[in-house]
């Protein structure tokens, strides 16, 4: 077998590529431990992650968090509660201005945006909050946008790629489209009998 140089440096690079993202990682978050008002154990951020006030973030046990998603607010006060075993996909904005829960195994696709206030139609008056919960097992597609209107997403909820949310969402519920709509339920996990 004779030796492609190209193939070293292909691997190589790789190599070194894989390390640097490990150990930026592994800087990421204990900056993010140190930093946070609470992170539980296990919980995992990329670099580039990004709070807006640190101190008033509590994130639970083995959460992810991929580089680019941030969470902001516009008023002091402002407070992120995040369960156990949620992920936030890249690019993922969340407002935290009137409050936002996040509950146990919720996934937040790609480029997702959660408004938690609104302006009315004067963009200049001050922000008017609007508290956010979104129960446990809910996945958000990517490209959805939860508007300040929705106050709730029930447990177990589907929100389809690209759906705009304009208000609550029952538990088990799918929705899609502008506006999101209902089209479909889905089905509790089934506990068997051991």
């Amino acid at each position: 077998m004779r030796f492609n140089p190209l193939t070293g440096v292909y691997w190589t690079g790789r190599v070194a590529g894989a390390i640097a993202r490990r150990a930026g990682m592994i800087w990421a978050t204990q900056l993010h431990r140190a930093s946070l008002a609470q992170v539980g154990k296990g919980t995992r951020f990329q670099t580039g992650v990004r709070f807006a006030d640190p101190r008033a973030v509590r994130i639970g046990r083995h959460c992810y968090f991929w580089k680019g998603c941030n969470a902001a607010s516009e008023l002091a006060g402002a407070r992120l509660d995040i369960g156990d075993a949620v992920q936030v996909n890249r690019g993922v904005h969340l407002d935290i201005t009137g409050g936002l829960q996040i509950g146990d195994g919720v996934m937040i696709s790609e480029n997702a945006v959660i408004y938690t206030h609104d302006h009315g139609l004067d963009p200049y008056a001050k922000p008017m909050a609007c508290p956010k919960k979104i129960g446990a097992d809910v996945w958000i597609g990517m490209n959805a946008v939860i508007l300040p209107q929705c106050g709730t997403i029930g447990r177990g909820a589907v929100i389809g790629a690209g759906a705009i949310v304009t208000g609550d969402i029952a538990e088990n519920t799918v929705v899609a489209g502008n506006p999101a709509r209902i089209v479909g339920r889905r089905l509790p996990a089934v506990q068997v009998a051991e």
